[in-house]
């Protein structure tokens, strides 16, 4: 495969991504983008320098997967293409469920880290 192919395919995906996706749900991929990269900041932190305070490593990388895992259950239930998978589900009870998780799972890590 050349260069300019991989490119133009590219090119291709983030026209499709930009003209067919909702503003929702690009900031729902942003929030996925972000934990997913805080994951590995803190993953290759605790092998490069050690995770002396293990609770508290415990505590924010559990906390960023569960974020993580969040996040994507809301894009999935946002988005218009599952539609027939959750029905009865509207977007805003769907927020709902996501923002009453969030703040379980922070309680849960700071009590967690002591």
């Amino acid at each position: 495969m050349a260069p300019t192919d991989a490119m133009s395919i590219f090119t291709a995906f983030v026209n499709s991504y930009n003209e067919k996706t909702s503003s929702r749900l690009k900031i729902c991929d942003a929030f996925i983008t972000y934990f997913f990269l805080n994951c590995l900041i803190l993953f290759s932190y605790c092998i490069l320098v050690g995770s002396f305070p293990f609770n508290a490593y415990l505590g924010g990388l559990f906390s960023n997967l569960g974020m993580l895992v969040f996040t994507v259950a809301l894009r999935m239930q946002s988005a218009p293409a599952n539609t027939p998978q959750f029905q009865g589900i509207c977007v805003e009870n769907a927020f709902c469920d996501y923002s009453l998780c969030a703040v379980l799972l922070l309680f849960t890590s700071v009590h967690f880290m002591g």
